[in-house]
């Protein structure tokens, strides 16, 4: 049996105030020989790898490894086409090319197609969708037939260098009440839409105000009320509404008229990031 003394606690032999004993309780040994471990595994990390600041710069440690270096170092291979020379025999090929040339072309269509996507959904689908299918009331569908000013390559690609505004003006301060819904009827009929049947008086006083000098809408629209993509007016005659195809909304566009923009990309995206894009949206289904 041990005894009280072997029970007690070992002390360093400091006392204070005659009975204010300082233990001596030791680290565990393994615990002792892990921290001696971090720190020569602390002393090899600084001598191989970047660690230290000094001034504006660092020690480069001797491996002189550093992740930032590599990624520098693949950006500018990738400039210098060293890494990704497919890539940049094709970003080189569509420097020479139309977008009409370049849709015409299958195996760059595919460097396009994987390219494109990318550029779409960092610059596009914040807007137009994912898909391209758009948001009716604020951002026209890309994948349809039914494009306002043109679903040409030519005309994608001068709408992404210049971007589009467009505007529809107000008639309510030329225009009764009365006269708005009476056009706005005659526009249903010319869709088709089954709120404007049998409404014959009314279609018939529509009639002459979109074709009279009193609301005018044939000089946007044309007499055949099919748009004019020279000026962004939508065809009438299609049942494509980008704003809706109910009686309430028709009327609230003619009494209240629309505006809209389409900014430009020339200042963000270079020549070729422009080419891709007009090659993949007008792939996306709707380009004509």
């Amino acid at each position: 049996m041990a005894s009280n003394e072997q029970q007690q606690v070992q002390t360093t032999g400091h006392t204070w105030d005659g009975d204010l004993a300082e233990y001596n309780n030791p680290l565990p040994q393994w615990w002792v020989w892990v921290f001696y471990a971090t720190v020569v595994f602390s002393v090899v990390y600084w001598i191989l790898y970047p660690a230290w600041p000094v001034g504006q710069h660092y020690t480069e440690g001797v491996l002189e490894y550093s992740k930032r270096a590599k990624l520098q170092t693949e950006m500018d291979a990738v400039e210098a086409g060293k890494k990704y020379p497919q890539r940049q025999q094709a970003l080189n090929n569509i420097s020479k090319m139309s977008p009409a040339a370049i849709l015409d072309d299958p195996e760059l269509m595919n460097f396009v197609n994987s390219s494109g996507k990318v550029l779409f959904g960092d610059n596009c689908a914040p807007c137009h969708g994912s898909g391209g299918q758009g948001v009716i009331g604020h951002y026209p569908n890309l994948t349809d037939s039914d494009w306002l000013y043109g679903g040409n390559p030519q005309t994608i690609h001068e709408t992404l260098v210049k971007g589009r505004q467009g505007y529809m003006p107000a008639h309510a301060d030329k225009l009764s009440e009365q006269e708005i819904e009476a056009l706005a009827t005659y526009v249903g009929s010319l869709a088709g839409e089954d709120w404007a049947e049998g409404k014959t008086a009314m279609i018939e006083q529509g009639d002459k105000l979109f074709h009279g000098n009193k609301a005018a809408c044939y000089a946007c629209h044309g007499a055949d009320a099919k748009g004019n993509q020279t000026l962004g007016a939508p065809n009438l005659t299609d049942a494509i509404w980008f704003y809706g195809g109910k009686k309430e909304t028709v009327v609230a566009t003619i009494r209240d008229g629309r505006g809209g923009e389409m900014p430009s990309w020339d200042e963000r995206l270079n020549d070729n990031e422009i080419k891709i894009l007009t090659a993949y949206v007008h792939s996306l289904g709707g380009g004509q």
